[in-house]
């Protein structure tokens, strides 16, 4: 094949039809949910559920792991596979798995979360890597994330009543009937086959600096997700009522998109990796105002801060790891390692929160960042070591 014959060929598999982009959005927004609403149903099952405090929080994490480990497997055999059947399959899997959560058997919600965990993030992975393959696609990339916010929006608007009433099984009923639409939208707007892109091999000496970017950015959302899930818990703490608190997180996810517009509008002028310490000690102080805060007006603009600078953490995080990785395989992996990152913090969260309270909790929540940007400082200098000076400072 010429190298004219070739590039036509690039340029067809590149191209997005009409109903692609719909299907794109809605996958990401279901797959995004996964984490998203944790939260909510943790708060439900402490309040109601036979489990304690402490199981919901393993529960919580089992299915944080399981979402890591399905956009791993995704990402490890997707080549092989065909993106259509396999985000319809996983659809179907999350309409089965919310289905068997609603039941009040202990076994079956273990199972329907864990279940749920695995075709969410087989789901995420499926349309990520179709996206990624598409003209403009930090364009469409972004449309993905704004069509995560709304949903979630709308889940954390509606979900108060439907949880009063239903209690965690008024959550799952969304979550299944998204997984349906979602089936539809696979069938009929997904690829059947995407081509498999090549990869540069890199030495074995110049892995170290892009895997401790990877373990920054797990250990970073271990501090994140410690917090994040007990938000409403915090909120209860504090003595604010659902109302407010369903309102504070229906208003969080929009305000949090100025993370991503900032990164976008700041993009390299001042390098990858100062923005990126920056976001994270602005994280750190978030945090300790938070568990300190005792008005609504202070607990609303840091839980939406705690959004926004995880959102713009991460794009320049990724982007570094792009730099200091040639081949692109350890940026690709950066989403499970936040996955396996974001599963970490309920369990140790529920530990502290169960012993000693939310400022234990905003401790370790700050250490993990601490530890974070360490190993962030250590990857950028190994990389400026090696040959990327000028692409990382």
């Amino acid at each position: 094949m010429s190298a004219s014959d070739a590039h036509s060929d690039c340029r067809n598999l590149v191209r997005l039809n009409g109903l692609e982009a719909p299907a794109l959005c809605l996958g990401n927004a279901l797959g995004g949910c996964g984490p998203a609403t944790i939260a909510l149903w943790v708060a439900a099952m402490i309040k109601t559920g036979p489990l304690s405090t402490s199981q919901v929080g393993w529960l919580a994490s089992g299915e944080l792991f399981a979402m890591a480990i399905g956009a791993l497997a995704v990402s490890m055999y997707g080549k092989h596979g065909r993106p259509r059947w396999v985000a319809a399959i996983a659809a179907l899997a999350i309409v089965t798995s919310n289905v068997i959560a609603m039941f009040p058997a202990v076994h079956l919600v273990i199972i329907g979360r864990l279940l749920s965990g695995l075709a969410m993030g087989a789901l995420m992975a499926s349309v990520t890597g179709v996206a990624a393959r598409r003209q403009n696609a930090e364009r469409l990339l972004a449309l993905m994330q704004a069509g995560t916010v709304l949903l979630v929006s709308m889940i954390y608007l509606v979900s108060p009543i439907l949880i009063g009433r239903f209690g965690p099984s008024g959550l799952f009923g969304i979550l299944a009937v998204a997984g349906g639409v979602m089936m539809v939208a696979a069938l009929l707007g997904l690829p059947a086959v995407v081509v498999a892109l090549g990869v540069t091999r890199i030495a074995a000496t110049q892995k170290l600096a892009p895997l401790l970017g990877c373990l920054a950015l797990a250990v970073v959302l271990v501090g994140h997700s410690t917090v994040w899930t007990y938000i409403i818990a915090i909120g209860n703490g504090f003595g604010f009522d659902a109302r407010t608190i369903g309102i504070v997180l229906a208003i969080a996810p929009p305000l949090a998109l100025l993370g991503p517009v900032g990164a976008h509008i700041l993009g390299q002028r001042v390098g990858l990796f100062w923005p990126l310490v920056a976001d994270l000690a602005l994280l750190t102080a978030d945090i300790l105002l938070l568990v300190n805060a005792t008005s609504p007006i202070l607990f609303c603009i840091c839980t939406a801060t705690l959004q926004m600078a995880l959102m713009f953490c991460i794009p320049y995080a990724i982007a570094l790891l792009g730099r200091l990785d040639t081949s692109g395989r350890f940026a690709s992996a950066a989403p499970a390692f936040m996955m396996v990152g974001g599963a970490a913090g309920p369990a140790l969260g529920s530990k502290m929160i169960g012993a000693t309270g939310f400022h234990a909790l905003a401790l370790v929540a700050v250490s993990c960042i601490a530890v974070g940007i360490a190993l962030f400082s250590v990857a950028a200098g190994l990389g400026a070591g090696f040959r990327w000076r000028r692409a990382v400072s």
